[in-house]
């Protein structure tokens, strides 16, 4: 008979009110700003789409007439959707799944870590994992990652569900969940693959067959849920459905395996896909380069746990080597060893493929998050089984690993610019803590007695350097965005002499509103004056992503978008367009500076179209929140045609 799983309900009290705790604070971090943080505006556009027709829902297009699709899969934005349709448009409303998803993230490592090592590994991993500062800032604005994200680890606790109890079901769930993650952000959620089929081999036990029909099993239903949607777009004729951007052929796996993926290795390798541009650098500046992950720019969201983890992966490979030394014959792997590699093998994966891709923003570093807080948690609890060890070379692992980390978090704190009362707070907690646990070490009568407080005292000292750097994000300009999760500010950033000091903010955790500019005020309104939107009709046709957005954002209008995210996707040929103005979408609106291949602006001049108002390009030095969202601050003309 199989054992009873461990569960945190059966756990004593003060263990269940402590992991409470520990969500209470994530959520209150994560939710602070909530109302202030909206998305790209391409992508809220699909959410409020996606909120109003089950249709556009269904195949994740951008308008609300489902005539053009995102240019990435659109599961990350079916929660945002639907909450919409609940709760009304609002940035609240969008950013909220994120919460959740956030909070089932930390709450499963938790109970990874309460089933590998005990119930001291699942709450600091819990409490790890609630002050990753990238996972603070990114759990609060609506992104494709935290939906990612919470599929992974939960793939993982299925897994993990499947090796404890040696039965081969959850690793169907765990297949599943894998999928899931790949509908918010496509192949980044097979990183953990590798790492899943390696485990399931060796920890399986029993004859091969077995243990290669239990590999099949989780790969063939992770490849299957994974392009299952995929499936269903192709065969659905090209007319009943949306144009898919990304492509330039209405594919979409060349949108998904071009564009979105191997393009972001190697630029411009898949047939269909939309041109990526080259070279390795991004807009964001996140160079392809082995060395990134030590950049300043990114320790401070996801490094500060580097030093614990890299203690337990040394940890845990000597205590493998001092256990299978001197065996004449190899035994079953456990599940707690199989546990360990799986996240040695996703760590090293996710990582080398953040070095060598290109990365446009910041959230990417969510895909080694889950892995650093439990290998954090690990170190953390075999130093302390070690302290308790006859040699003396055991006891002075903990305090190498407190002292290690306070000489890391004070580097981080002056390559991060962390705010001083935060550093100085940083540097007492830590200082204070790891003097206990050094004290411990050494020959002194009561040492024995502290028991608990020493661990206690050596998980403080781990966490407290990222905790009150990721506090950061309760200053309203000091949390990120949808478009680039981020806590703190950016060295690069124009408004970071203006936002040197830290600042907490009122709390604003419901309400907000889409940002758009005055300009397409205007522009709405001057339609609407004309004749658009009337009888079902769209407002408008337009060649630009970043003037329907936010058009669509604040009035879930229908306006008609040809060229994709990238300006290169052919939704509408010259002579679709045409016939659509004949049919009666009489107002054309083309941005400032047209390429000559824009089929729009050359349907305008074909049809001898007349210029009802133009809106110039905004001054220099107007830039503003809403327009770096997508807000349109380039110039435009709107155009009737008959």
């Amino acid at each position: 008979m199989t054992p009873a799983l461990p569960r945190w309900w059966r756990e004593p009290w003060w263990a269940r009110v402590t992991l409470a705790a520990i969500l209470v604070a994530f959520a209150v971090l994560t939710a602070w700003n909530l109302a202030r943080g909206g998305d790209f505006s391409f992508y809220e556009a699909s959410a409020r789409s996606m909120s109003q027709s089950w249709q556009a829902l269904l195949f994740g297009a951008f308008d609300p007439a489902a005539t053009v699709t995102l240019d990435k899969l659109s599961g990350f934005a079916v929660p945002q959707a639907l909450s919409v349709r609940l709760f009304g448009m609002s940035t609240s409303a969008l950013a909220l799944p994120q919460v959740i998803e956030g909070l089932v993230t930390v709450f499963a490592c938790a109970l990874i870590g309460l089933r590998w090592r005990g119930r001291a590994v699942g709450l600091m991993a819990a409490a790890a994992a609630a002050s990753t500062p990238i996972f603070v800032s990114m759990f609060g604005h609506p992104m494709e990652d935290g939906l990612l994200t919470m599929s992974l680890a939960v793939a993982v606790l299925w897994w993990q569900r499947a090796v404890l109890t040696k039965r081969w079901w959850p690793l169907l769930w765990a297949g599943l969940f894998i999928g899931v993650g790949f509908q918010a952000k496509m192949m980044q959620a097979w990183f953990v693959m590798p790492a899943l089929l390696i485990g399931t081999l060796i920890a399986v036990g029993g004859r091969w067959p077995q243990r290669v029909a239990r590999v099949g099993a989780l790969l063939g239903s992770a490849v299957l849920a994974s392009l299952s949607w995929m499936l269903m777009m192709q065969l659905v004729p090209a007319a009943s459905r949306p144009f898919v951007d990304g492509s330039t052929d209405n594919n979409v796996f060349a949108m998904v395996f071009g564009y979105n993926g191997i393009d972001r290795l190697f630029p411009n390798a898949i047939d269909g896909a939309v041109r990526s541009g080259g070279g390795t650098q991004t807009a964001s500046g996140a160079a392809a380069a082995m060395t990134k992950l030590i950049d300043p720019l990114y320790l401070g969201q996801i490094g500060w746990l580097y030093p614990a983890a890299l203690f337990g992966v040394g940890l845990g490979v000597w205590s493998l080597v001092r256990t299978w030394r001197g065996r004449s014959r190899p035994r079953p792997v456990s599940p707690a060893t199989a546990m360990f590699v799986v996240l040695i093998v996703w760590l090293v994966t996710g990582a080398a493929i953040l070095s060598a891709a290109r990365m446009p923003h910041t959230a990417y570093l969510s895909a080694i998050g889950v892995q650093l807080a439990l290998l954090a948690a690990f170190a953390v609890d075999e130093a302390v089984r070690l302290r308790r060890s006859p040699g003396r070379a055991g006891r002075l692992v903990l305090p190498m690993l407190t002292v290690v980390q306070l000489s890391w978090c004070v580097v981080l704190a002056v390559v991060t610019g962390m705010p001083r009362p935060l550093w100085i707070a940083m540097i007492a907690v830590t200082a204070g803590m790891c003097a206990l646990v050094v004290a411990s070490a050494l020959r002194i009568p009561w040492r024995r007695r502290l028991g608990r407080t020493i661990a206690l005292a050596a998980a403080v000292a781990v966490l407290a350097g990222p905790a009150l750097f990721a506090v950061q994000v309760v200053d309203a300009a000091r949390d990120g965005s949808g478009g680039d999760a981020y806590v703190g500010v950016k060295h690069d950033d124009p408004r970071a002499a203006v936002t040197a000091s830290f600042r907490p903010s009122p709390p604003q955790i419901w309400g907000g509103a889409p940002g758009i500019t005055p300009p397409l005020l205007e522009l709405v309104a001057a339609a609407r004056a004309a004749g658009g939107g009337r009888d079902g009709a769209p407002l408008f046709l337009t060649d630009s992503w970043s003037i329907a957005a936010p058009v669509i954002d604040a009035t879930g209008d229908e306006v008609l978008t040809d060229g994709g995210y990238s300006g290169q996707a052919v939704v509408f040929t010259a002579a679709e367009i045409t016939a659509k103005i004949r049919a009666g979408v009489h107002l054309i609106v083309v941005r400032d500076h047209a390429p000559k291949g824009d089929q729009v602006a050359n349907a305008v001049r074909a049809a001898s179209c007349r210029t009802r108002h133009t809106w110039p390009s905004a001054p220099a030095g107007s830039h503003t929140k809403s327009t770096s969202s997508g807000g349109g601050a380039g110039g435009f003309t709107l155009y009737s045609c008959s």
